[in-house]
């Protein structure tokens, strides 16, 4: 049975540093142009706040359907998720080192794969107030 996560990853838990953590190899940059469904990545207009939030996403867990109203930045740091975009019916596996921008205005739903908790940074850029994942059924 897969564990609600409502919200995303604001409640989630701060993990310890993960020796699976996979990082960039020096002087390389990742280079992230469009989200994960393949939309232009486009920034919020006028003035933003930048929320960097580490969380957690337990073995047999996941996030029920949310979608992102503005650009949301993450780095799988540790372990494998599925991630089902419930818009175009598309299915992604992500693994530690991964980056991607999540799909904005679309419905999409999460589940961890294997024996692993999924580690994950999120950058999200916002208007100051503004709501940055939407639950489906609040």
């Amino acid at each position: 049975m897969r564990a609600a996560l409502p919200f995303l990853i604001p409640v989630l838990l701060i993990a310890a540093p993960a020796a699976a953590q996979v990082s960039p190899e020096p002087g390389k940059p990742v280079v992230v142009d469009a989200t994960l469904s393949g939309q232009p990545i486009r920034p919020a207009a006028g003035v933003v706040r930048y929320t960097i939030t580490q969380g957690v996403i337990p073995v047999g867990g996941g996030v029920p359907a949310h979608r992102h109203p503005y650009p949301r930045l993450v780095n799988v740091l540790a372990g494998r998720l599925k991630v089902t975009n419930l818009d175009t019916g598309e299915v992604r596996e992500l693994k530690a080192g991964d980056w991607l921008v999540d799909a904005v205005e679309q419905w999409h739903e999460t589940a961890v794969l294997g024996s692993e908790p999924v580690r994950l940074l999120t950058i999200d850029q916002a208007p100051p107030g503004a709501a940055v994942t939407i639950p489906r059924n609040p």
